[in-house]
Protein backbone atom coordinates (compact mmCIF):
# COMPACT_ATOMS: atom_id res chain seq x y z
CA UNK A 1 0.00 0.00 0.00
CA UNK A 2 1.53 3.40 -0.77
CA UNK A 3 2.98 5.07 1.99
CA UNK A 4 0.22 8.25 1.94
CA UNK A 5 -2.76 6.10 1.73
CA UNK A 6 -4.64 6.19 5.30
CA UNK A 7 -5.50 2.84 6.90
CA UNK A 8 -8.28 3.29 9.00
CA UNK A 9 -11.36 0.80 9.60
CA UNK A 10 -14.08 0.58 7.40
CA UNK A 11 -11.88 2.19 4.60
CA UNK A 12 -12.95 0.75 1.05
CA UNK A 13 -10.42 -0.24 -0.69
CA UNK A 14 -7.10 1.53 -1.77
CA UNK A 15 -7.41 1.98 -5.61
CA UNK A 16 -4.21 -1.02 -6.10
CA UNK A 17 -6.79 -2.92 -4.82
CA UNK A 18 -5.24 -4.17 -1.70
CA UNK A 19 -8.07 -4.56 0.50
CA UNK A 20 -9.04 -2.20 3.48
CA UNK A 21 -7.51 -3.52 6.96
CA UNK A 22 -10.42 -5.70 9.62
CA UNK A 23 -12.55 -3.40 10.84
CA UNK A 24 -12.52 -5.48 14.28
CA UNK A 25 -9.02 -5.24 14.75
CA UNK A 26 -8.26 -1.84 16.53
CA UNK A 27 -4.79 0.41 15.00
CA UNK A 28 -1.86 0.20 17.24
CA UNK A 29 0.21 2.68 15.25
CA UNK A 30 -0.53 6.35 13.66
CA UNK A 31 2.24 7.17 11.33
CA UNK A 32 3.29 10.83 11.84
CA UNK A 33 4.99 12.32 8.78
CA UNK A 34 7.97 14.46 10.23
CA UNK A 35 9.69 16.49 7.41
CA UNK A 36 9.83 13.27 4.68
CA UNK A 37 10.90 11.33 7.53
CA UNK A 38 8.40 8.61 8.57
CA UNK A 39 7.85 7.67 12.53
CA UNK A 40 5.38 5.73 14.15
CA UNK A 41 3.60 6.33 17.52
CA UNK A 42 1.97 3.54 19.45
CA UNK A 43 -1.50 4.93 19.88
CA UNK A 44 -1.85 3.75 23.23
CA UNK A 45 0.59 6.77 24.02
CA UNK A 46 -1.42 9.44 21.72
CA UNK A 47 -4.47 11.31 22.91
CA UNK A 48 -4.98 12.41 19.79
CA UNK A 49 -3.78 14.72 16.72
CA UNK A 50 -4.80 18.25 17.15
CA UNK A 51 -4.47 21.35 15.14
CA UNK A 52 -2.36 24.45 16.63
CA UNK A 53 -5.36 27.40 16.31
CA UNK A 54 -2.96 29.38 18.91
CA UNK A 55 0.35 28.98 20.06
CA UNK A 56 0.67 31.05 23.32
CA UNK A 57 4.50 32.14 24.07
CA UNK A 58 6.41 31.22 27.27
CA UNK A 59 8.51 33.85 28.30
CA UNK A 60 12.41 32.70 28.64
CA UNK A 61 11.42 29.12 27.60
CA UNK A 62 14.22 26.83 27.19
CA UNK A 63 14.28 24.33 23.62
CA UNK A 64 12.60 22.52 23.09
CA UNK A 65 9.51 24.30 24.11
CA UNK A 66 7.55 26.19 21.82
CA UNK A 67 4.83 27.81 23.84
CA UNK A 68 1.69 26.23 24.98
CA UNK A 69 -1.73 25.43 23.39
CA UNK A 70 -5.43 24.72 24.65
CA UNK A 71 -7.12 21.76 23.95
CA UNK A 72 -10.64 22.08 24.92
CA UNK A 73 -9.98 24.32 27.54
CA UNK A 74 -6.34 21.63 28.86
CA UNK A 75 -3.51 23.90 28.24
CA UNK A 76 -0.35 21.67 26.81
CA UNK A 77 3.09 22.40 26.14
CA UNK A 78 3.80 22.27 22.72
CA UNK A 79 7.60 21.03 22.36
CA UNK A 80 9.13 20.50 18.92
CA UNK A 81 11.15 16.98 18.97
CA UNK A 82 12.60 17.73 15.48
CA UNK A 83 16.22 17.79 17.17
CA UNK A 84 16.22 15.29 19.17
CA UNK A 85 15.33 13.21 15.33
CA UNK A 86 18.07 14.82 13.35
CA UNK A 87 15.95 16.93 11.88
CA UNK A 88 16.16 21.00 11.71
CA UNK A 89 13.83 22.77 14.03
CA UNK A 90 10.67 24.20 12.34
CA UNK A 91 8.69 26.51 14.22
CA UNK A 92 5.42 25.69 14.90
CA UNK A 93 2.51 28.25 12.90
CA UNK A 94 -0.83 28.86 14.13
CA UNK A 95 -2.97 25.86 11.77
CA UNK A 96 -0.69 23.04 12.30
CA UNK A 97 -0.80 19.83 13.35
CA UNK A 98 0.31 18.36 16.21
CA UNK A 99 0.14 14.62 17.51
CA UNK A 100 -0.53 14.92 21.70
CA UNK A 101 1.70 12.53 23.32
CA UNK A 102 0.72 11.47 27.06
CA UNK A 103 2.09 8.48 28.52
CA UNK A 104 4.19 8.28 31.97
CA UNK A 105 2.38 11.07 33.67
CA UNK A 106 3.51 13.19 31.02
CA UNK A 107 2.37 15.10 27.91
CA UNK A 108 2.57 17.40 25.16
CA UNK A 109 1.62 18.22 22.07
CA UNK A 110 4.30 17.64 19.08
CA UNK A 111 3.96 19.47 15.65
CA UNK A 112 4.08 17.27 12.88
CA UNK A 113 4.00 17.86 9.08
CA UNK A 114 0.85 15.20 8.75
CA UNK A 115 -0.63 11.79 9.42
CA UNK A 116 0.53 9.39 6.94
CA UNK A 117 -2.70 6.70 8.84
CA UNK A 118 -3.32 4.09 11.43
CA UNK A 119 -2.13 0.86 10.86
CA UNK A 120 -2.54 -2.27 13.21
CA UNK A 121 0.49 -4.83 13.35
CA UNK A 122 1.56 -7.49 16.31
CA UNK A 123 4.62 -6.59 17.20
CA UNK A 124 7.38 -4.21 16.60
CA UNK A 125 10.38 -5.71 14.77
CA UNK A 126 13.59 -5.02 17.40
CA UNK A 127 15.52 -1.86 16.82
CA UNK A 128 18.49 -3.32 15.79
CA UNK A 129 18.58 -2.28 11.54
CA UNK A 130 18.07 1.38 12.90
CA UNK A 131 21.32 3.01 12.28
CA UNK A 132 23.45 4.27 15.38
CA UNK A 133 22.36 7.74 16.44
CA UNK A 134 19.53 10.27 17.76
CA UNK A 135 16.40 8.10 16.55
CA UNK A 136 17.93 4.96 17.59
CA UNK A 137 17.90 6.88 20.78
CA UNK A 138 13.79 6.57 20.79
CA UNK A 139 13.26 3.78 18.38
CA UNK A 140 10.88 1.09 20.39
CA UNK A 141 11.03 -0.87 17.08
CA UNK A 142 10.27 -1.08 14.05
CA UNK A 143 6.32 -1.46 12.63
CA UNK A 144 6.68 -3.80 9.31
CA UNK A 145 5.20 -2.08 6.62
CA UNK A 146 5.00 -3.23 2.87
CA UNK A 147 7.17 -0.71 1.51
CA UNK A 148 9.69 -1.11 3.87
CA UNK A 149 9.54 -0.75 7.72
CA UNK A 150 9.20 2.72 10.10
CA UNK A 151 10.81 3.70 13.07
CA UNK A 152 8.49 2.82 16.33
CA UNK A 153 8.96 5.60 18.67
CA UNK A 154 9.38 5.30 22.27
CA UNK A 155 6.58 8.02 23.25
CA UNK A 156 7.93 8.04 27.46
CA UNK A 157 11.65 8.55 26.50
CA UNK A 158 10.72 11.45 23.79
CA UNK A 159 8.49 12.97 25.90
CA UNK A 160 11.22 12.75 29.33
CA UNK A 161 13.74 14.16 26.88
CA UNK A 162 11.49 17.30 25.32
CA UNK A 163 10.85 17.52 29.23
CA UNK A 164 14.70 17.62 30.35
CA UNK A 165 15.75 21.17 29.94
CA UNK A 166 12.61 22.87 31.83
CA UNK A 167 12.35 20.33 34.48
CA UNK A 168 13.96 20.82 38.34
CA UNK A 169 17.17 19.16 38.99
CA UNK A 170 15.54 18.11 42.13
CA UNK A 171 12.14 17.55 43.75
CA UNK A 172 10.65 21.17 45.06
CA UNK A 173 9.93 21.26 48.44
CA UNK A 174 6.66 20.92 49.88
CA UNK A 175 5.43 23.23 52.46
Amino acid sequence: MPADDAVVPDAAPSPDGTPAPDPTLPPDAILPGAHRRRASVDVRETREVMKLDVIGTVPGAPAPLLGVANLRGTVLAVADARPLLALAPKPATSGGSAIVLATGGLEAAVPIDGVLGLEWFDEPLPADDVPDGPLKTFAAGLVPRPDGPVILLDAARLLEALRAPWAPAAPEAQP
